[in-house]
Formats: C-alpha cells, sequence, structure tokens
C-alpha cells in the first residue's frame, strides 16, 4: 500500500506525497536525484530542529557556531549547564537563549523530568524579548506545543514559523507532527516530502519511517531508517535515537532478533542508552526470559521513569506471575501522569489507555477518551475510543471507531486485536480471523493481550 491507496479525510491521497509513497527500490533513485529522502518518528527532536534551522545563521555568529559545537559531545547536560552559565553572563543573548530552550526539550526527552518544559518555555519567552532568531524561537515554541501533545498549539506556531521562513524544514516537520496527531494524514505526508527536500538527513527520513509505517508498510520504514543512519553521525544521542526506531519497527514486525541486533547497536554507539535497554527488555520478555527483563526494566524507570517504561515493567511483572509487584508499579502511573500534567502536558490518551487495559476507572476513562479524540483526532486516539466504548459494552458503536482507526491499513497488532475483541462481543464469524491477523503481524505484541488472543483461538478449535 502507498499513500496514493490510503483515504484520510475522505478523499484519496495524491501521488504529490512521492517520497513517502516510494517504494523501497524507489528510495535509492529518490536519494540520487534529490540528495536524500525519508524519516519518521513520533517524538519531536528539538536539537535535531535546531541544528537544521540555526545552520545558517551559525556561519555568520561565531558564538552560535561554538555553543552548536557542544552538540556533538554527547553530553546535554554539559551542554545545558554550559547555555546557562552563558545566559548568567550575558542575559540579553537571544541566541543562547533560544538554544537553551530547545536543550530543555533534549533534556526532558532524556531525563523524562517534564519540569524541562516549563524551562524550555521560560527560556523562550524570553529569547523573543531578547531578540532571538524569530523563526527559531517559534519553531521552537511549536515543537514544545506538540511534545505536550497540544497539537492545535503546535500547528498554528508550526505556521507562523514557517511565515517566518518558508524553506526552514524543521518548522515544515513540526507542521507535519502537529498534523499527524491531529488526524490530517494527507496534509501531514505532503509536509514530511517537503522537510525532505528542503532538509534531507536523519530528522526528516525518520519521520518518512514513522509515516510508511502508519501507512502498512514496515519493511519502508525500516529502509527509511536504515537511509536516516546513513545520513548523519555527528551527535551520538540521535544516532542510537534512530538504531532504537529501527529496532521498534523490526519489534513490531514480529522479528525479534532483527531487533536486538538494533538495540545493541544503539548500545555499542552511545553505552547505557536507556531506550535502548527498554528495547532489549521487551525481546528478552518475549522471549520469556522474565527475570533478565525485569532487571533491565527496573534500571530503566530508574533513570527514565517515564509512564510508558513503568507501564512495560508491570505488564512484565503481571506476565512473569508477580502480581503484587506489578500493582505496585501500575501504582505510580497515575503520580507520574499528573507530574507531566502539571507541568503542561495532555494525558489524556495515555491515562485512558491505561485505565481501560487495567480495568480502573471505566467510565471516566472513556470520557477522558472522548477528550483526546476531540482535541487530536488522530488513528491511536480514535482506537482509544472504540477500546473505551467497548469496555463500556457499547460494541456496535466500538465497530465504527475500530475500522476507522485502520483506515491507513497500519500494520499494528494492538489495533488489531482491538477489532478481534469487539468483533467477539458482537458475536461475529470474522472475531477469529482478526485475532489471527494480530498474532500473525506480531506475536509478542503486548505481554497483557498476546496470551487473550492466544487463548481466544483455542477455545474456538
Amino acid at each position: 500500500m502507498d499513500c496514493a491507496d490510503a483515504k484520510p479525510e475522505g478523499g484519496t491521497v495524491r501521488r504529490r506525497t512521492v517520497l513517502i509513497a516510494l517504494g523501497t527500490a524507489g528510495i535509492a533513485a529518490a536519494v540520487l536525484l534529490l540528495g536524500g529522502v525519508f524519516s519518521g518518528s513520533h517524538t519531536v527532536d528539538p536539537i535535531r530542529a535546531a541544528i537544521a534551522a540555526a545552520r545558517p545563521a551559525a556561519a555568520k555568529q561565531d558564538a552560535l557556531t561554538r555553543l552548536l559545537a557542544g552538540l556533538s559531545t554527547g553530553d546535554t547536560a554539559g551542554y545545558v549547564r554550559k547555555l546557562e552559565r552563558h545566559v548568567a553572563r550575558h542575559p540579553r543573548d537571544g541566541d543562547a537563549l533560544t538554544l537553551l530552550g530547545l536543550a530543555y526539550q533534549q533534556r526532558a526527552r532524556e531525563t523524562g523530568d517534564p519540569t524541562y518544559y516549563n524551562l524550555s518555555d521560560r527560556a523562550l519567552r524570553r529569547a523573543a524579548s531578547a531578540g532571538g532568531p524569530p523563526a527559531l524561537v517559534v519553531q521552537g515554541r511549536a515543537s514544545l506545543a506538540n511534545t505536550r501533545h497540544r497539537f492545535l498549539d503546535g500547528l498554528g506556531l508550526a505556521r507562523e514559523a514557517i511565515s517566518l521562513a518558508p524553506d526552514n524544514g524543521a518548522a515544515v516537520g513540526a507542521l507535519g507532527d502537529a498534523l499527524l496527531n491531529l488526524g490530517r494524514y494527507r496534509a501531514a505526508f505532503r509536509a514530511y516530502d517537503r522537510m525532505a527536500l528542503l532538509a534531507p538527513g536523519i530528522a526528516s527520513y525518520t519521520r518518512v519511517a514513522n509515516a510508511r509505517e502508519l501507512l502498512g508498510r514496515p519493511a519502508g520504514a525500516a529502509a527509511a531508517d536504515e537511509l536516516a543512519l546513513e545520513a548523519d553521525s555527528t551527535v551520538p544521542e540521535h544516532v542510537a535515537w534512530t538504531m532504537v526506531q529501527l529496532g521498534n519497527v523490526f519489534f513490531n514486525m514480529g522479528r525479534l532478533e532483527d531487533a536486538a541486533r538494533a538495540y545493541r547497536k544503539a548500545l555499542t554507539r552511545l553505552p547505557g542508552y536507556v531506550h535502548a535497554e527498554a528495547g532489549l527488555a521487551r525481546v528478552e520478555a518475549s522471549r520469556g526470559r522474565y527475570p533478565i527483563a525485569i532487571a533491565r526494566l527496573r534500571h530503566v524507570v530508574q533513570v527514565l521513569p517515564i509512564p510508558a517504561y513503568v507501564i512495560v515493567l508491570g505488564d512484565v511483572l503481571h506476565a512473569a506471575g508477580h502480581e503484587r509487584q506489578a500493582r505496585r508499579e501500575y501504582a505510580l502511573v497515575g503520580a507520574i501522569e499528573r507530574l507531566f500534567a502539571a507541568n503542561g502536558v495532555r494525558t489524556e490518551l495515555q491515562t485512558a489507555v491505561f485505565d481501560l487495559d487495567h480495568r480502573r476507572n471505566v467510565a471516566d476513562a472513556l470520557a477522558r477518551a472522548r477528550t483526546a479524540y476531540a482535541s487530536a483526532p488522530g488513528i491511536y486516539a480514535e482506537d482509544a475510543l472504540g477500546w473505551g466504548l467497548f469496555r463500556t459494552g457499547r460494541c456496535e458503536e466500538a465497530r465504527a471507531h475500530s475500522a476507522h482507526a485502520l483506515r491507513l491499513g497500519t500494520r499494528d497488532a494492538l489495533l488489531v486485536f482491538h477489532r478481534a475483541m469487539i468483533e467477539r462481543c458482537l458475536g461475529t464469524a470474522s472475531a477469529g480471523s482478526w485475532f489471527r491477523r494480530a498474532l500473525a503481524i506480531n506475536p509478542h505484541f503486548s505481554f497483557l493481550w498476546a496470551p487473550v488472543a492466544r487463548r481466544a483461538l483455542a477455545s474456538d478449535r
């Protein structure tokens, strides 16, 4: 399936979306013709964006060049301290304040500490009043809004950044990120294509990889991530992150050995990289090596206590039969989510899915899923709404939302499993085929739900 076959927003995606739609053979031609293509990641990387957008200005400003050079060390914490010291001595240095705002966002990603979002917000506002580069300041604010899951704000700010600098590829990427999460896929894919043309490199290629995965083309996504790794190796964390994304594509295809190899390469590139450790833990747990996986995950959540990894640890503990320890981890999720919310991050979607999965506050979770879908109607928010309706016994309504969530052809086993459960609720004969399809996509898709799918198929025999 390519972009021309998908029908988001009620219409066919035109073949103008050529880069994302290209097959593996087409990538090589595009690289020769265009100097590079392809990217895609759920996570906005503000530091990559800073490099892409600020490089022309940096060539003219020695101070900015020196500050950007700090990125290549892989020590973001040290880089932030350097910027903070510089700003303390020069509080009206708009360039330094801009980069400090972006660096705070990177620290939030690395540490899981959402208080850096407020620090970023304040630094970028100071940068604007101090005469920082307007397009880069607004782009940083767009990135921050997207990271906080405030995608309508991100959309407006990205458009403003583009109006200030039409050829700013990073701002175009932020536009695509906002559109993607708002469910405006045709426009998002066009934005990613434009970004790849304006700023071919690791940030744009990984975005295209994500788009391809959404379109049900994981092999093409892997090829795009591999191109991203060929494109840039300056900043170790960026390379390690891309290797993890490649590992995740393989994991989602059920290719555990390929996934493990990508995660190990990330650790070779950046020893101790927590996202790679989490990926290896999932592989170990999928192979039934629970003690190894649990030890890895305990280290992961100690270093990076974000809800996603705490939930995985709880689910692996549950799969290993350690119910009391699993409940202890689950209890932490709400507190962490409240901390994120206190720092401006919208958490309705994440909290709703977690509560629905674990049958907690189901009616309220459905209300949160509705809110999440109303504010950002992408396929994952719609799937969550369908899952909430299923959990409350409204399976006919749930089916419509689940079907629409699969409209792009996304090969996500969890989305397919949700459809299977809804069909079983309705008593349809197709339920078994949906369970088989989920397990065929990835037999290890969930430590909670893959066993349920296997039991459902066994009971039908």
